[in-house]
């Protein structure tokens, strides 16, 4: 499904984002009223919040970041979807397309963010879904 950039901006910056855990890096982030679960795939929106001023490819400056990650809770993998950098904390200010062209299918590590959603959403009614809010491997 293809989702407009005016969408993509109105459903990320509408909903109120739920902290999930912190990296090294950075404070991480997701939207649980847009969780979406279709048989063993889900489709999360996912905030990262960089301690430090990041770059994209095109070398433009950004402090926090916005995907919509696709995952397959059998197989334990997950695909971006849409990534948008923004110049402001929290999704805030001028944002930039990061999302990379054909994003592969990546197989999640041990102790991953991403194994951590798959764990905390993927098993449940995801209404009712509080994970908890740990540290992470990168």
């Amino acid at each position: 499904m293809l989702i407009s950039t005016q969408a993509v901006r109105a459903q990320t910056s509408s909903a109120p984002w739920t902290l999930f855990g912190k990296l090294s890096n950075s404070d991480v982030y997701v939207q649980e009223s847009t969780i979406d679960r279709i048989g063993d795939f889900l489709k999360i929106w996912v905030l990262y919040d960089y301690h430090s001023t990041r770059k994209s490819s095109d070398d433009e400056p950004y402090r926090s970041a916005t995907t919509l990650f696709q995952f397959d809770c059998q197989d334990k993998k997950s695909q971006k979807l849409n990534s948008y950098g923004y110049e402001q904390l929290m999704g805030k200010g001028k944002h930039i397309d990061l999302l990379e062209k054909s994003p592969p299918w990546v197989d999640l590590p041990q102790n991953s963010i991403g194994l951590h959603l798959i764990e905390a959403y993927c098993g449940s009614n995801i209404v009712n879904a509080q994970p908890n809010q740990i540290s992470f491997r990168q």
